[in-house]
């Protein structure tokens, strides 16, 4: 017999998976533009010209991931039931990997200051909100390896005390 609130159910897994992958495909282009524009940067700061498509490709993304993660935030779908450990470890691996690039651009031009009145505000501005977007990607794939992993951090498991 199925639940009575199976199409319902199934809705909001689907508009998950949907805005899930969405955010996803956001944050593959914002590493797709910044990545070379980083390296560049890195290898020979002299040699890097401010490109304008890339300026907006990433705000795109940012702005779509925005939207996809808020919508999602505020209508969760139902919560996971299967534990699956190994799949919630890798997961949230995971999402520490995708936070590298993200600390490792903050750390270029706020904390080594290395491009210090060299871009206009409205990049600096940009980047940080960039750097939110993958950061809120980065908490959702960080949540769904936690209900992967059930409770893991409960006072029955050894491993919390």
């Amino acid at each position: 017999m199925t639940h009575p609130n199976a199409p319902q159910l199934e809705g909001y897994r689907t508009r998950g998976a949907v805005l899930l992958a969405a955010e996803a495909v956001c944050v593959i282009i914002i590493y797709w533009q910044g990545l070379p524009i980083y390296r560049t940067l890195i290898s020979n700061q002299e040699a890097h010209e401010p490109q304008q498509q890339a300026f907006v490709w990433v705000v795109v993304a940012s702005i779509l991931i925005q939207a996809a993660y808020w919508s999602r935030y505020r209508r969760p779908g139902p919560t996971m039931t299967a534990r699956k450990p190994v799949a919630g470890h890798l997961l949230l691996f995971a999402s520490r990997l995708l936070f590298l690039f993200a600390g490792a651009v903050f750390s270029y031009l706020f904390i080594a200051k290395r491009l210090e009145n060299q871009l206009p505000l409205i990049r600096y501005v940009g980047i940080l909100f960039a750097l939110f977007s993958v950061f809120c990607f980065t908490r959702e794939v960080e949540l769904m390896g936690k209900r992967l992993m059930g409770n893991p951090l409960s006072e029955s498991n050894p491993a919390a005390k």
